[in-house]
């Protein structure tokens, strides 16, 4: 912030300590700026390895943009149909829901009207999302400009310690979720239990910056900037704990990744509903989680949990008379009657082994 202060160009360069720029990488961060005032513009970023420092450069045809999970993280996503087909051509600047921080450009003056930065906010972590959502709400919007290209080192550790071992990711997150997000702020809760009640700071400031700028909801963020994002709760039929009544255990993501694909498979079922063993059926008919969607195989009956967005993506589920109906083979979600707790698709029966019940009560809220 205090080279923002004393900069005396007209265009402020945000760049990390451990990036290294590429041969003509500032010159469409500006142009795109020059156009557009209110554009807040990120290079592509290409890995150079902790280790080594390779750069590593991807060929240009393929890059994703910026999205974010409901625990309150930075994501990468593909871009989407409607913004692929908005652009006018492949190294067009790209639309992108939210940006990964520490690598953008952006007009000065544009800068220090929207709010520059949550000078409340402690040591890191959250700032990259808080400004992402501040610009597209309050007039702007976020671009990844493809001709601009710049190296960043990801480590897979802090290389510093936080004083006291605060959480400020966290409690930074949890600023940003009371200003920006309106009532979708409890699904992070939902996450993260224990900021609610957290000391994260007074945010009067930015809840009065975002009511004298007259920015947009957060609702109208997701129809309009992020349209593919799952709300969870709020996009679906039914949702929460989904216990099958044979065996009295849940559907469990089984401590896997978002990442990865498995399948799907019961456990015990927790006391109160963890998001480990949360799934929702939702208004588009998948059953799956927050990225992973349920897909079965019609050659060996099994059921397997993939990204979404993937092209094995998209199978349809039902929910009716207690039973989960794989939509185009017309079979049920069954539970093995021996050891193994993996489930399968089967004639659908009326048997204990095919009845489920959804329940979201166990978190005395709406949350998800």
């Amino acid at each position: 912030m205090i080279g923002a202060h004393v900069a005396k160009g007209k265009v402020l360069v945000f760049l990390d300590a451990h990036c290294e720029t590429t041969e003509s990488w500032l010159e469409p961060l500006l142009t795109r700026i020059h156009e557009d005032n209110r554009a807040v513009v990120c290079p592509i970023i290409d890995v150079i390895d902790d280790k080594t420092l390779e750069y590593s450069q991807g060929n240009g045809a393929f890059f994703q943009i910026g999205g974010f999970t409901w625990s309150g993280h930075f994501t990468w996503i593909n871009i989407p149909p409607y913004e692929a087909a908005r652009k006018k051509a492949h190294h067009s600047p790209t639309r992108s829901p939210t940006m990964a921080g520490g690598l953008f450009a952006i007009d000065k003056e544009f800068f220090w009207h929207i709010g520059s930065y949550d000078s409340d906010m402690q040591l890191w972590g959250g700032e990259n999302l808080e400004m992402s959502f501040r610009v597209w709400q309050c007039g702007g919007f976020v671009e990844i400009a493809p001709c601009s290209r710049v190296g960043h080192i990801f480590r897979s550790f802090h290389p510093y310690t936080f004083p006291g071992n605060v959480d400020s990711h966290g409690l930074n997150t949890a600023r940003l979720v009371e200003v920006w997000m309106d009532e979708f702020k409890e699904i992070f809760y939902s996450h993260r239990k224990e900021l609610k009640t957290a000391d994260f700071g007074d945010v009067s400031k930015r809840v009065a910056l975002r009511d004298r700028l007259q920015c947009k909801s957060f609702r109208w963020y997701l129809d309009n900037v992020y349209r593919e994002k799952f709300r969870l709760s709020y996009g679906s039929k039914a949702w929460g704990q989904v216990k099958n009544q044979r065996k009295k255990r849940c559907l469990d993501n089984m401590a896997h990744s978002d990442s990865e694909e498995y399948k799907l498979s019961v456990y015990p079922c927790h006391p109160v509903l963890y998001p480990s063993q949360t799934f929702f059926v939702s208004d588009g008919s998948e059953l799956r989680r927050e990225t992973e969607c349920a897909i079965a195989d019609d050659a060996t009956s099994s059921v397997s949990m993939v990204n979404c967005d993937s092209a094995r993506g998209g199978d349809k589920w039902s929910f009716r008379d207690g039973q989960l109906v794989h939509e185009s083979t017309g079979r049920c979600l069954t539970i093995g009657t021996g050891e193994t707790d993996e489930v399968s698709l089967d004639t659908c029966v009326s048997s204990l082994n095919q009845k489920w019940t959804i329940d979201p009560l166990k978190t005395n809220e709406r949350s998800l």
